[in-house]
């Protein structure tokens, strides 16, 4: 993984672990969500936790550009992140599971990058985040339920004319069919 990779994932996700949050289903006050909004229809994504790799089909994957294999990263947070790359190293996509703790209100929290946009993910609440407009990097993070979310960071390649081929949109598709793998949460 690329050092940059690397200190802006611990960044977005060591330094949002800091953040209280009630666990899942446990009540929390307006006050503390940052102004990210509940999930209307919460999806569970503690079973991505131990296998992050195993929220994409292999077919999705190809689909998308990536290698059918993911490599299992365990963070300092001992969240686990899968990390994909394209058959000549780029571009490159790593999902991060946050089964225990609310990484959308972290991400309210914090908004540590300049460009900060609410959105909706296959009707959950969302972020989408970069540097600057225009970046070759893009995160999109998403609050599958109260005290739970994951994080996509999509580094896309770049097009004849040098400038990166929509990050965000990429980025936001890779989290669309997350979402559409998650079941409801709780064994509701």
């Amino acid at each position: 993984m690329p050092v940059a990779r690397v200190v802006v994932l611990l960044l977005l996700i060591g330094v949002a672990a800091c953040a209280p949050s009630a666990g899942p289903g446990g009540p929390t006050s307006s006050n503390s969500r940052y102004g990210a909004p509940l999930p209307s229809a919460p999806r569970d994504v503690s079973p991505l936790s131990g296998d992050p790799c195993g929220a994409l089909e292999p077919s999705q994957l190809r689909e998308l550009g990536f290698t059918a294999q993911g490599e299992v990263v365990v963070l300092p947070t001992n969240e686990r992140s899968c990390e994909w790359r394209g058959p000549d190293g780029s571009p490159h996509v790593n999902l991060g599971i946050a089964s225990d703790r609310d990484i959308l209100v972290d991400t309210y929290r914090v908004r540590q990058l300049a460009v900060f946009r609410p959105t909706t993910v296959g009707g959950l609440p969302g972020t989408v985040e970069q540097t600057a407009d225009g970046s070759i990097s893009c995160n999109v993070t998403v609050g599958t339920a109260e005290g739970q979310g994951f994080l996509v960071i999509y580094d896309a390649e770049l097009g004849v004319d040098g400038q990166p081929l929509d990050p965000c949109g990429r980025a936001t598709r890779i989290a669309e069919q997350t979402v559409a793998g998650l079941a409801p949460p709780f064994g509701k």
